[in-house]
């Protein structure tokens, strides 16, 4: 029995000597319980296996004979960040990392690879699917890059391993930078393609800006505040080519990964430069320069061991260079609060961009060093700040017009108010560049098409409506109406209770064309109505053409536009008979031999008028081409029954004429002209009875 207790925890230990080796070579992420749509995408941010200086083959991965891993490390993480042997690991070597992604099928996924340090070349399953630069554990065959990438890939067996081999030797950190993003094939290129897009939008924005202050700067170069201001825009283009996602090595591949780095560090300092004297020339009283000098010193100094020093000597001084751009922003901080507490000009959008972006600056300084959580923001921080900033400069630029600005709007504010009462049009005729011209007494004489427009019935209506309700109903009646006139060049004179008159000085054409138009757009007025459960509204439209006196009437102290001649008058008799003939457009004969010879119109003579003080009579004709279009063949098909009835009615042979309204009414039901016809005649023969 002893002996049995004895054997039992040598037999465990011997197990777990067999399966350790076994459990050190591969580093399992889980994903198969994910839905992969269009949408989702995985940062992989889990334990991944390390080799430590070496590039392992990942086909021995794959089969297992590859060597007892360095360590199981969390990732992303720099090499740099990690102990071996109590001792951190230097940033100059290679490395190799591995992780298998167990995936819910085979279909087909991204990856989206952002920034290593400095060169990385990536195997799946084996196969050589991406690379960044020249891996290798030879120092002087090393050749970094930094350049984001997406690459594709079908699972074996709904397994991929990743093999990652990164290199470097210049940078003072290496490693995995940031997560490999994973998704399906979709998912991953609308991530990239967001990231396109807002760095292009970014830099374009900023550059767009940048120029236009430069260009403000040298058409007054008294005033040097858009000058540092675009000169710091443009650093931060240069820094957004240099990091972005559409770097520099995207738009020129083998561009120099050294000058790529000492754009992104180099011209943030001189933008340093830049934003100080920026700030100096805003708030001079608080922004010093003698303070000011000091710090333009450090950063003229770090811009030059940016351009004339090796990366692998300047970028360890990157830690330093932090401490120096927060001291400056604190200092610029201050000042800005001290000129908000003296209530300087704008200061409200100095302050708030400026915060924003150095919570920013802050944010990405602590997630650099792995800190904070979050993610870069640095890019929108300073899109942000700019765009404030550049608002607040167009504040002053414009303060010192504000004043003639203001004045000058308001007197065309003046005159537009008064020329909705007296038509600009109006003006125009009399020859006049604005109503404060306008003298009592002028008037021209112009050839004129009037059209008058009324609501049928509409006292009717309004006995149904509150005062203010009718106010309500002619607006939006009236609304509809106005923007039609204008359009077919066309003014209102004026408004006659529900009634309008209308002016249309260069064709009859266009009056008729309105007219057309008006009707149409109250049949749609009459559906909208009717959803609502009111009653719809009919309209009767008179149109005549001839010459016509326009000017100004009244006396002194108020005057008023007005035409005045026969042809208003008639133009207001005609309107009127479309209430006896129960038509909607009618027109004169004037109008109807100006207008006859287009194809488009449809016409059909009805009566003859005399206006009160003149002898000769007026030919009156309907405009068919408001009914539908299925009903317009019935109406030509019945134009020579109806002019036969219309001359019988005219020699008084009322029988005959009534006998052939009602065959004309039997073949044509939408004819109302032909129905009111009836009705008076057999309303007259009743009488005669």
């Amino acid at each position: 029995m002893m002996k049995r207790i004895a054997i039992f925890p040598v037999t465990i230990a011997l197990i777990f000597l067999l399966f350790l080796p076994a459990v050190g070579r591969e580093a399992v992420y889980d994903m198969r319980h994910i839905n992969f749509d269009d949408t989702t995408i995985i940062k992989i941010k889990t334990p991944w296996l390390f080799w430590w200086n070496e590039l392992v083959d990942p086909q021995s991965i794959e089969k297992g004979s590859a060597p007892q891993p360095t360590d199981i490390v969390m990732m992303p993480k720099h090499w740099t960040d990690y102990k071996l042997h109590g001792e951190k690991l230097p940033a100059k070597g290679c490395a190799t990392y591995a992780l298998r992604i167990l995936l819910p099928d085979n279909a087909l996924y991204g990856l989206y690879l952002d920034h290593m340090v400095t060169a990385y070349r990536l195997y799946i399953n084996g196969v050589d699917v991406a690379s960044n630069g020249m891996v290798s554990k030879d120092i002087t065959k090393m050749r970094n890059e930094f350049r984001h990438q997406t690459i594709y890939f079908l699972p074996k067996d709904k397994s991929a391993l990743l093999v990652l081999h990164i290199s470097n030797r210049d940078y003072r950190t290496a490693g995995m930078w940031q997560p490999v993003v994973i998704g399906n094939d979709k998912a991953i290129q609308s991530h990239y393609n967001a990231k396109i897009i807002r760095d292009l939008f970014l830099f374009g924005s900023i550059l767009i800006i940048g120029l236009y202050n430069i260009a403000l700067f040298l058409f007054r170069t008294k005033d040097k505040t858009p000058l540092w201001f675009g000169l710091f825009s443009l650093t931060v283009c240069a820094r957004i080519l240099a990091t972005g996602s559409t770097t520099i090595a995207h738009l020129f591949p083998g561009f120099p990964w050294e000058l790529q780095i000492k754009m992104e560090l180099g011209v943030f300092y001189l933008g340093g430069l830049f934003f100080g004297m920026f700030f100096h020339e805003v708030y001079p009283l608080e922004i010093k320069m003698k303070h000011l000098r000091f710090f333009n010193a450090v950063f003229i100094i770090l811009t030059l061991l940016a351009i004339i020093t090796p990366v692998s000597f300047f970028n360890r001084l990157v830690p330093f260079m932090q401490i120096a751009v927060l001291s400056g922003l604190t200092y610029v901080l201050v000042c800005l609060i001290i000129a908000a507490k003296r209530k300087r000009l704008h200061i409200n959008y100095f302050l708030a961009g400026f915060v924003l972006f150095m919570l920013a600056a802050i944010n990405d300084i602590l997630y650099a060093r792995n800190i904070l959580p979050t993610m870069y923001v640095l890019p929108i921080g300073l899109f942000i700040f700019i765009f404030t900033q550049a608002i607040a400069i167009a504040r002053i630029f414009s303060f010192s017009f504000l004043q003639v600005e203001h004045l000058s709007a308001h007197l065309s504010d003046l005159n537009h108010s008064l020329e909705r009462f007296v038509p600009h049009e109006f003006l125009a005729f009399l020859q006049k560049h604005s109503i404060m011209d306008v003298q009592l007494g002028d008037q021209i004489l112009k050839d004129i098409t009037i059209l008058f427009a009324d609501i049928r019935s509409f006292t009717t209506l309004s006995e149904k409506m509150t005062p203010e309700e009718t106010f309500k109903f002619l607006n939006s009646y009236l609304n509809r109406i106005g923007p039609i006139i204008r359009s077919h060049n066309g003014f209102i004179d004026k408004y006659i209770g529900d009634a309008i008159m209308a002016l249309f000085p260069h064709s009859p054409t266009d009056a008729l064309d309105a007219a057309i138009a008006i009707v149409a757009r109250i049949q749609e007025y009459n559906n909208e109505r009717s959803r609502l459960g009111l009653e719809p509204i009919r309209i009767g439209i008179g149109i005549h053409t001839g010459s016509a006196i326009l000017g100004i009437i009244g006396e002194t102290m108020r005057i008023e536009s007005t035409v005045i001649s026969d042809t208003v008058n008639l133009s207001s008799r005609i309107e009127s008979l479309t209430k006896h003939f129960h038509t909607t457009i009618l027109v004169s004969g004037e109008v109807y031999e100006q207008v006859k010879e287009y194809q488009k119109y449809h016409f059909r003579y009805i009566s003859k008028v005399i206006v009160k003080g003149k002898s000769k009579p007026t030919r009156i004709y309907e405009v068919l081409s408001v009914y539908p279009e299925e009903s317009l063949p019935l109406f030509e098909a019945t134009i020579k029954q109806f002019q036969k009835a219309l001359t019988l009615y005219t020699k008084k042979q009322f029988e005959k004429s009534v006998a052939l309204f009602k065959e004309i009414a039997t073949t044509n039901p939408h004819d109302n002209v032909t129905k009111n016809f009836i009705i008076e005649l057999e309303g007259n023969k009743a009488g005669r009875v």
